[in-house]
């Protein structure tokens, strides 16, 4: 068979009659015997022998990719991933777009080695010996030992490596999620664009020696500024349950597109840092806010896109997911001498719909969709509240098809679509979609 397309997985699609089948590892344009190993539509096979390469493909950096579950697109040369990811774009919203006019850019890249600033593994068994890093591409729970990660920034690596010897240097059990027994779940490590590290230990119980930890890990890696332990002693893959602070401080001091920030444990900050200003931009062209407007971010996180946005519109209010993050939100308004930001949590449409019984105007508003599709009642406020500008931002394509279905139900038509790559080596891909209310082009 010949691959034909991509698809949001990341595999190569192509049809043998009237069944589609995709494959992973594989570009358009090659040819390839395929073994079939699981049926349905599409089915999924494997390459058992390449015929005709694509001249898209490039040499992975890494030995881990094929087997660990993180990246999906190492073998493509970037520029071939850039065209692909608009492809995908293109495909998720021309059919809700078409007859409208309206252009889908090239996306937008940004460095595709080194980018990530997070990075978070879990701790397992190889017989005796003491494993860290990421899950695999199969759908086992094996970990794969991670020796290195070229998407991640060197620190993180490095300090994957100093939690995984000291730990077994510690002789401390790992924790067992079938037997549900032993201590350490995962490790956690954030490098902030000043060299700052912090290091969160995950595991289901407080450490049988603080200090004796706290130790070796200093020692082991000396950019560190900050040793955290995470205690989660729930059955579930999510790392972060009780927060205490062993060592340091339980911040990093950061810096994205001139925002100041102090990031904590959380994954609060955009997955690739050094391409948040491109990401920012598309969201600003989406907007276009100017000295006399008030911007709505109906779901702002730490507070990033209200204060860069604050310095070109004359108001703006942030919505956060709850009152930590607002708390923080305010935090960094300070830090970075705002005074046109304004902070509340949950429940956006509710708080718009006051906003509005208050008389204040909003002239346009940012809505992202992170887990489920934006509500219809939340753009249906912003409609009322005289809203002209929105912009629909998000990395995932289902979601954000449904959205701009939603928006121009509200009355709202789509401008344009801007997508940006915060996530080489991924299918992933980030996107910003500009709407305008009311007729007319």
């Amino acid at each position: 068979m010949t691959f034909r397309s991509m698809d949001f997985d990341g595999m190569a699609v192509g049809t043998v009659g009237d069944q589609a089948v995709r494959a992973p590892f594989a570009a358009p344009g090659e040819e390839a015997l395929v073994e079939i190993v699981r049926a349905g539509r599409p089915a999924t096979g494997r390459i058992a022998s390449l015929l005709r390469k694509s001249p898209d493909t490039a040499e992975p950096r890494c030995r881990h990719f094929g087997v660990c579950g993180g990246c999906q697109w190492q073998h493509l040369a970037y520029e071939a991933q850039l065209r692909y990811k608009t492809a995908l774009v293109r495909a998720a919203l021309t059919p809700i777009l078409e007859g409208q006019g309206v252009t889908v850019a090239e996306a937008a890249g940004g460095e595709p080695w080194a980018y990530r600033a997070r990075l978070q593994a879990a701790f397992g068994l190889r017989g005796a010996r003491v494993v860290a890093g990421f899950h695999a591409a199969s759908e086992d729970l094996r970990i794969i030992n991670v020796r290195e990660c070229p998407i991640q920034l060197p620190p993180n690596v490095a300090a994957l490596a100093a939690a995984r010897e000291v730990i077994a240097s510690l002789g401390w059990p790992v924790y067992d999620h079938a037997a549900r027994r032993g201590l350490v779940r995962g490790v956690i490590a954030q490098t902030a664009g000043t060299g700052e590290v912090m290091v969160v230990l995950s595991t289901v119980a407080d450490l049988p020696d603080r200090m004796a930890y706290v130790r070796a890990m200093r020692e082991a890696l000396p950019p560190l500024v900050s040793l955290i332990l995470s205690v989660q002693p729930r059955h579930t893959p999510e790392p972060l349950g009780r927060l205490i602070l062993l060592w340091g401080r339980a911040w990093l001091d950061d810096e994205i597109a001139g925002i100041r920030l102090r990031v904590g444990a959380g994954p609060t900050v955009p997955p690739a840092p050094r391409a948040a200003a491109a990401w920012l931009e598309a969201v600003g062209a989406s907007l276009a806010p100017g000295p006399e407007d008030t911007v709505v971010d109906t779901a702002c996180g730490d507070g990033l896109v209200p204060l860069w946005l604050a310095r070109r519109a004359g108001r703006v209010i942030g919505i956060a997911p709850d009152r930590e993050a607002m708390h923080r939100a305010w935090e960094h308004a300070q830090l970075n001498g705002v005074a046109n930001c304004v902070f509340y949590t949950r429940a956006p449409g509710r708080i718009v719909e006051k906003l509005r019984a208050r008389g204040e105007r909003i002239d346009a508003a940012l809505v992202t969709s992170r887990r489920a599709p934006a509500p219809a009642a939340l753009v249906a406020a912003l409609a009322a509240s005289g809203v002209q500008r929105l912009a629909l931002a998000g990395s995932s394509l289902p979601l954000l098809a449904a959205d701009l279905l939603t928006a121009q139900q509200a009355g709202f038509r789509a401008l344009a679509v801007r997508p940006v790559d915060l996530l080489p080596q991924t299918s992933r891909i980030h996107a910003v979609v500009s709407l305008a209310r009311g007729p007319g082009t």
